[in-house]
């Protein structure tokens, strides 16, 4: 094989590795999952395929087993419909703020959305953001296997602070408060020990060597 078409090779495999392994845009997943726990197995395949990676084999902790402080979101922004549904939901942003009110360091730590508390579960879901930080957690129960949506926080030290954005999508009308609209509420819970997955960033690593490779090989 001539250095020339080598080098074309290794072309054609780093965009398709660019391509298969990066998010292609945001992924909306709604909590239909069984009895309204997580999303369900079909939306966590396509979540797969639009580039979500699954986080397996990881112990999720109840939420008030973890000493997280958790205020109230502060609502963004947001994006009303007349008639809400979930092929039109009303959308919105806000930032969480999350501390580690507890005496220790949290390493690797993942919030984890179980649930809505509040709104019709099948009408309530998370869009999940393209090149960000969030992922989905496996569970299996007995014969039951469960997907819950997950961002990464990171290592906490004692009364440390950290921040995210989510991005809501509601199917049905928001209550609000005066002004303030009020966004769905979640039981939540927690992993640790399991670091921000970064296959992507590895494999491009390689293939951009091999890439190099060819082309200095190309030149000779």
């Amino acid at each position: 094989m001539s250095g020339r078409v080598r080098t074309g090779l290794w072309a054609v495999i780093a965009l398709f590795a660019l391509s298969w392994v990066s998010p292609a845009a945001a992924f909306p997943v709604l909590f239909t999952g069984p009895s309204g726990f997580g999303i369900s197995a079909a939306s966590a395949a396509d979540a797969q395929s639009a580039g979500f990676s699954l986080i397996t084999s990881a112990p999720v902790f109840p939420g008030d087993s973890v000493p997280f402080v958790v205020p109230a979101p502060d609502v963004l922004s947001s994006h009303i419909v007349g008639s809400p549904s979930v092929a039109n939901p009303n959308t919105a942003v806000s930032r969480w703020s999350v501390t580690n009110g507890g005496d220790g360091s949290l390493n690797d730590a993942w919030l984890v959305f179980l649930s809505p508390l509040t709104y019709t579960a099948s009408k309530v879901g998370i869009d999940l953001q393209a090149g960000g930080e969030w992922r989905l957690v496996q569970v299996p129960v007995g014969a039951t296997t469960y997907y819950y949506p997950a961002v990464f926080l990171g290592d906490l030290d004692a009364d440390e602070q950290t921040t995210f954005l989510m991005h809501h999508v509601v199917g049905q009308t928001l209550t609000q408060q005066g002004s303030t609209l009020i966004l769905p509420q979640y039981q939540i819970g927690v992993v640790t020990g399991v670091p921000l997955p970064e296959p992507a960033t590895l494999l491009l690593l390689a293939l951009s060597l091999g890439l190099a490779g060819g082309l200095r090989r190309g030149k000779t």
